[in-house]
């Protein structure tokens, strides 16, 4: 990849970049590269994530709780499986 230096940058400009980086929380070059890309009228870069960030946010509160509840049986512990095993 190709490497880039700008200099002086206008402080309203650069608050602004920083405040929409944190919006989509990505990070700076990231929001640059992309404003830059869309300003030109090029595809954004369309490289697969590797991660479930897809899904990231892809609950309601309710699908979440409900997720919650049927997850509780397995926080609990069996003693006797435990106990037999712990010393093995």
């Amino acid at each position: 990849m190709i490497q880039i230096t700008l200099r002086q940058i206008p402080e309203n400009l650069n608050k602004q970049l920083r405040i929409l980086a944190q919006q989509n929380n990505t990070s700076l070059n990231k929001t640059i590269i992309c404003l830059l890309q869309k300003a030109l009228g090029l595809p954004e870069n369309s490289r697969k994530a590797r991660d479930l960030s897809d899904l990231k946010g892809t609950w309601d509160s309710a699908q979440a709780d409900e997720f919650e509840a049927n997850i509780k049986f397995f926080e609990q512990i069996d003693r006797e499986i435990w106990e037999s095993r712990r010393f093995a």
